[in-house]
């Protein structure tokens, strides 16, 4: 069932970063296939994340990391990183804390899309 896609402030910064290494298809490709499978698009994960889901990006080497809202039709990324070391579970683990109980500040994937493109087109010779 297809869902709302949703980045948390922090994660639109991550995915900058991504794009501005060449590696910007890869997540979208991912974030699009999260909007069309929701819930079933991604995989759980356990121990303090659980509730919580993951994607997998490229060749096992980074991880996006969401949870669906109480109905199923949001899908809200807390954390877009490197798999290595569990670097990005542990990223995902602070930013939750830090956040405590309140809704963190989200941007839909189309907003987030469309600023990646004029950020794009800014640095564009002319």
């Amino acid at each position: 069932m297809p869902v709302r896609v949703e980045l948390t402030r922090q994660a639109a910064e991550d995915l900058a970063r991504y794009a501005e290494s060449g590696n910007l298809r890869a997540f979208l490709r991912k974030l699009v296939y999260l909007e069309a499978g929701g819930k079933d698009a991604g995989l759980p994960l356990g121990g303090s994340l659980s509730g919580w889901r993951k994607l997998v990006v490229g060749d096992r080497n980074w991880r996006i990391i969401y949870r669906m809202s109480a109905d199923d039709t949001v899908a809200t990324v807390w954390v877009i990183g490197d798999r290595a070391d569990a670097e990005c579970y542990a990223e995902a683990q602070r930013r939750i804390q830090q956040l405590g109980r309140g809704r963190p500040e989200v941007e839909s994937l189309a907003a987030v899309m469309l600023h990646l493109g004029e950020r794009r087109e800014r640095r564009r010779p002319r």
